[in-house]
């Protein structure tokens, strides 16, 4: 045999030893992660065994790690889980691209969602650690995290904290164009969980100017629970400011966005989208619809449906009655309770102005028994009412009467002001019902 075949035989010979090794590592692997569900510990050993016979250290034992995350997770033993984590983070071979190992931690924190809140913690400060490190790389993983870490100090109320994570966010958010269809889908996501963070901290004003600034990026498709949390959190910012029309909207899209996902938090905007109704004088029926009409028997919508039909009617007196017979629930509710003096004072204005309509004089006296409240509370309203321009009376101190009086003739300038201002309410209520019918149909 000539000295040329001899090299060729040896080449030979290495890889079929370098496949053999190779097929007892896979058989090893495989045998071991068929026993997970079953008989987790002798996985776990079998896969130790892949690592230990793996003569490179090469995928096999990557994939191993990736194995033994797992079981150990399933196993409860969460030390080991988080030492395994860390060994396939800093994996570093040939055999495993960047791309892969991104997935595979990616992978395995999604799957991670359910262990113990520090555990979760700690997997999320090693993936920070290590992705902040190549961020060309890893800089989706390393948002996501970031992103995750940051929800966990807003559910444990540790603000500051968390909004201090946020400014690191956004920062690299903005490093290029935000309108960018690169980061605008990321920005929106750290607006999204700024709301939550400034909701909780009670901060309207930043809560308005971070919900403007999530609702101008327009070239992203965000999922529908992200949305409607952000239109949840814009409604109730304008709540606070008394836009009752505004914070309709708001609420109206926040149930939807959350009925198209499933979340029960829709339950919640629908409370309120009846609740902003009330205040904003709005006569559109929220029920109406059929995404709406299937949830007015839900125990949570029940007592404000009564509510709004005591409105609707003017009638104060069934109004109390039901809000004394579920003051539990309304108590329950920080938003429908700091609100429910207002619509209680709008109800009592419209049923003073109705109730007037067809007099020319009336006793104070009579009103305390319509308006359930005592002399000095009726005119208090009847004042809010002339100096809002819903009536025009005057009172008698004397005779204890309010009388009403005939429209005083405007002049040009002011008739027209005040054609202007009728027509525009008319357009934006039709507007308003417009839209909402729109949206029933389709």
């Amino acid at each position: 045999m000539e000295e040329e075949d001899y090299y060729y035989y040896d080449e030979n010979y290495g890889d079929e030893e370098e496949e053999t090794w190779e097929a007892a590592l896979e058989n090893a692997y495989a045998t071991a992660k068929s026993m997970m569900d079953t008989m987790p510990e002798q996985c776990a050993a079998g896969l130790r065994g892949v690592e230990r016979d793996d003569p490179v250290g090469g995928k096999w034992t990557f994939k191993a790690f990736k194995m033994l995350v797992r079981v150990c997770r399933r196993m409860g033993s969460y030390e080991e889980m988080l030492s395994y984590y860390n060994k396939v983070s800093t994996f570093s071979q040939n055999c495993v691209s960047k791309a892969q190992l991104q997935k595979a931690m990616t992978k395995l924190i999604d799957e991670a969602q359910r262990v113990p809140v520090e555990y979760l913690r700690r997997m999320l400060e090693t993936t920070i650690e290590v992705t902040s490190r190549d961020m060309s790389s890893f800089g989706k993983l390393w948002f996501n995290a970031k992103l995750k870490h940051a929800t966990l100090l807003l559910e444990s109320n540790a603000l500051d904290a968390a909004l201090e994570e946020m400014g690191v966010v956004l920062e690299w958010c903005k490093e290029e164009d935000q309108f960018a269809l690169k980061r605008s889908s990321q920005l929106f996501l750290s607006y999204a969980l700024l709301l939550g963070i400034y909701s909780k901290k009670n901060d309207y004003s930043s809560m308005r100017e971070t919900f403007f600034l999530a609702t101008s990026i327009v070239n992203t498709i965000s999922p529908s629970r992200v949305m409607g949390g952000v239109m949840e959190c814009g409604g109730k910012m304008y709540i606070h400011f008394r836009d009752w029309q505004s914070a309709f909207r708001a609420f109206s899209d926040a149930f939807l966005h959350y009925n198209e996902s499933g979340d029960p938090r829709k339950i919640g905007c629908l409370k309120y989208l009846v609740l902003t109704r009330m205040l904003g004088g709005s006569t559109i029926d929220p029920f109406a619809r059929q995404e709406t009409k299937v949830y007015e028997e839900t125990p949570e919508i029940v007592p404000v449906a009564a509510l709004m039909r005591s409105f609707a009617a003017n009638d104060i007196r069934g109004f109390l009655e039901v809000m004394t017979f579920h003051r539990e629930a309304f108590e329950a509710d920080a938003v429908l309770q700091s609100c429910l003096d207002l619509v209680l004072e709008q109800l009592r204005l419209q049923a003073l102005v109705a109730y007037l309509a067809p007099y020319q004089r009336l006793y104070i006296k009579r009103l305390e028994e319509v308006l359930c409240v005592n002399t000095e509370e009726v005119e208090r309203l009847c004042v809010r009412a002339v100096m809002e321009g819903k009536l025009h009376a005057a009172l008698d101190d004397e005779e204890h009467v309010i009388i009403m009086q005939k429209e005083q003739l405007a002049g040009p300038q002011e008739e027209r002001l005040q054609a202007l201002t009728r027509w525009s309410n008319a357009l934006t209520q039709l507007n308003e019902e417009t839209r909402w019918e729109v949206e029933r149909i389709t």
